[in-house]
């Protein structure tokens, strides 16, 4: 259950030239921190296997200490890195950064590092005993029992992992915890990290407890349910071939080597809920028509489904299951008796029978579920998007649109845009979130608060502050960047959206995720950062790219805050490109704007305004050429439009 990790701190600054290695695009960070996201056009920096944080004022980089958590490489010849930052050697939750590099050099960054620590004193050891403080977990938890409490289990986990020593027992981790929606970052407190695996009723999430007086700081669920408290017959998809595994005479649900290497294995709970007590499910002659009143038929769809969403990954973006590893998918069928739901646990796919009562007992095994919790795994693997507030629900979000695409992509005379049509109980709608009480527009109707007052603590009785409720904004943006679409918003904002097409929709999905998010990632980032994914793959003014800025329009994300010619919200954040930068008489800005009037300013460091020039805005993207005075004196500048950072300038 040990994670490996690799530790890189750095011993001595950089001896970057001033003036070089500057961003081409920037967005800027927030109260102490470091920019969201940089891009390098010009002058890579070289990647020496660490985050390069960039001081704004004197434009240098430097390294920054950090840890590795992984990384991989895409089709485009990219690879994303990422790390987990460290304060005196004790990692920061959510303080991730995703580096982008190619050809040994670095083409962007995106997350979020603290560069300002708060200024009252941060504990660096901790006051309480880990033994206490897990029992302030315990007692925050409040479960009758718990995985490690089960010698069958125990025995299961040491076997699965095929390690003598490992156990459900929680182990703490010292780590600077501040809330992830927290954009003020006014305290960091060390806390102790503890991986609680309940077994009745059934929970698994990370519990932080302050470690110097035992206060439960907040949890991160690590469980991700399908439902909000709320050749083979399979069940749903009809005959289908699939791959199983010869075996004393019999054949069984494995298969070993799916795309160069990855095991797919189902097995049966037998209506019990240890993972211990699992069998085989077999068959004499390799054709699955195992219709019977236990309903085993459902476990072949469980068993394609996982082989189509390995197949997915595999076939459009090569990669080899969700770790890009070959890390085996293992699903376990028929869980405890009416049962609705299914999910994935961190490890492994679980799925219960269903509910007579609320869907007439039938097995959640369908394939867009399958593709849901699976991705749930990929994400872990990759942004690792805490599970709460915006960040949850994007979470969700990406889950439900992959669940719908691989269903779309392996049985398209079957697709729908709903979850749940399978086993007669639709939960979420994509192309209607409206239907089931979803947002289809940030902030407007069914939006579920997720400040402070509106959402007192992040909680399984509350959804973790909205996660399945929120991701509807997601999947809108989605389904009209699939298929197009136009309306009106709830902001009174008149939408027109071309579809760019599945394939190209889900490779722009599936870019922002395992490339540019990281854990606590909000709709403002989601948006920044598909921008950049569909640029990547399309270029820069390309019809996708537009697109992809329109469903964000549609959805409020951004843009598409009012009526059309009126001003968007300010937490609209465009990517700004300034070039040539350093720059000697003039320079041009780009960016993608709504139509009205504007002002570029140019402000020395020492706060005089150098430049003040009204400007129109048109439509989509603007290129303003600016003219420097010929009496600037040279230095850095910051650029603004309509009062908003826009980037350094550095003028020769």
């Amino acid at each position: 259950m040990n994670t490996k990790f690799i530790l890189v701190a750095s011993v001595a600054a950089c001896s970057f030239v001033f003036g070089q290695n500057t961003p081409s695009k920037l967005v800027p960070g927030k109260n102490g921190l470091h920019a969201e996201f940089m891009r390098f056009d010009k002058d890579k920096p070289a990647f020496e296997g660490s985050p390069v944080l960039f001081d704004e004022n004197s434009q240098r980089l430097a390294p920054g200490q950090s840890r590795k958590l992984g990384q991989e490489k895409d089709k485009l010849g990219f690879e994303t890195h990422r790390f987990q930052q460290l304060v005196d050697g004790i990692p920061v939750e959510y303080g991730m950064m995703a580096v982008q590099t190619k050809n040994g050099k670095i083409v962007g960054e995106s997350g979020k590092w603290v560069l300002k620590l708060p200024n009252k004193g941060m504990e660096k050891k901790a006051n309480l005993s880990e033994d206490i403080a897990l029992q302030s977990a315990l007692s925050f938890v409040e479960a009758e029992s718990y995985k490690w409490q089960n010698r069958e289990e125990e025995d299961f986990i040491k076997k699965e992992s095929n390690d003598a020593n490992a156990s459900f027992k929680p182990k703490g981790e010292l780590v600077y915890y501040s809330d992830p929606a927290d954009e003020k970052i006014n305290d960091l407190k060390l806390a102790y990290k503890f991986d609680i695996y309940a077994e009745k009723p059934l929970s698994r999430q990370y519990v932080f407890v302050d470690a110097k007086n035992g206060t439960v700081l907040g949890v991160d669920a690590i469980i991700h349910e399908v439902n909000a408290p709320g050749t083979a017959v399979t069940g749903y998809s009809g005959n289908r071939n699939i791959v199983a595994d010869s075996y004393n005479g019999s054949y069984r649900l494995r298969e070993t080597g799916r795309n160069a290497g990855t095991a797919v294995e189902t097995y049966n709970l037998q209506k019990g809920t240890n993972y211990s007590a699992a069998v085989d499910f077999t068959d004499t002659d390799n054709v699955w028509n195992n219709v019977n009143t236990n309903k085993d038929q459902y476990a072949t769809d469980a068993h394609w489904g996982a082989e189509m969403t390995v197949d997915y990954y595999y076939t459009k973006f090569g990669r080899k299951s969700i770790d890009n590893n070959n890390f085996a998918i293992k699903s376990y069928v028929h869980y405890s008796t009416n049962y609705f739901n299914a999910f994935w646990d961190g490890s492994r796919m679980t799925y219960g029978d269903g509910s007579s009562t609320t869907n007439g007992g039938k097995p959640l095994t369908a394939i867009d579920v399958c593709g849901h919790e699976i991705t749930h795994g990929m994400t872990s693997k990759t942004a690792n998007l805490a599970y709460q507030r915006e960040s949850g629900a994007l979470n969700e979000g990406f889950s439900d649109i992959f669940g719908n695409t691989i269903e779309r992509w392996a049985r398209p005379t079957q697709a729908s845009w709903t979850l749940g049509e399978d086993f007669n109980y639709v939960i979420r709608d994509m192309s209607n979130p409206n239907a089931y009480s979803q947002p289809d527009t940030y902030l407007g109707k069914y939006w579920k608060a997720t400040t402070t007052t509106g959402c007192a603590s992040p909680s399984q009785a509350n959804d973790y502050c909205g996660v399945h409720t929120n991701s509807g904004v997601l999947n809108f943006w989605y389904y009209l960047l699939v298929t197009g679409g136009s309306g009106t918003n709830d902001n009174g904002f008149a939408y027109n959206v071309s579809g760019i097409g599945l394939d190209k929709a889900g490779a722009v999905a599936y870019r922002t995720l395992t490339t540019y998010l990281t854990s606590s990632s909000t709709y403002a980032s989601a948006r920044t950062y598909s921008i950049q994914a569909a640029t990547d793959l399309y270029g820069s003014g390309s019809n996708e790219v537009t697109q992809v800025i329109n469903a964000w329009n549609a959805v409020g994300v951004g843009g598409g805050t009012s009526a059309a010619g009126k001003t968007a919200l300010a937490a609209d954040t465009p990517l700004y490109t300034i070039s040539p930068n350093p720059a000697t008489d003039k320079f041009t800005i780009s960016f993608e704007g709504k139509s009205g009037k504007g002002v570029v300013e140019l402000v020395s460091l020492t706060g005089k305004r150098e430049v003040s020039e009204r400007i129109t805005i048109t439509d989509g993207t603007n290129k303003v050429d600016i003219q420097l005075p010929t009496n600037m004196l040279p230095g850095v500048y910051v650029v603004t439009v309509n009062g908003q950072k826009a980037g350094n300038l550095i003028k020769k």
